[in-house]
């Protein structure tokens, strides 16, 4: 998952693609690993926060996907 384009990567529409939703999902092992690191195990708890996507939706042809915020 990357950045969200410009346009839509299906049909390139640019005017109908919208961000229609913003969540946060997942366990994040990279923060779960470093705060374990710097904190023991209440540092483990970081990696419940999870990361953040983005998603986007095309007007024109349907096309949904999330990306990172």
């Amino acid at each position: 998952m990357g950045y969200a384009p410009n346009s839509c990567p299906m049909c390139g529409e640019y005017l109908k693609w919208k961000k229609v939703d913003k969540a946060k999902k997942g366990f994040s092992v990279g923060k779960a690993a470093a705060g374990g690191l710097l904190l023991g195990p209440i540092g483990l708890l970081g990696g419940g926060l999870g990361k953040s996507y983005v998603t986007y939706c095309c007007g024109n042809c349907g096309f949904e996907h999330d990306y990172n915020a």
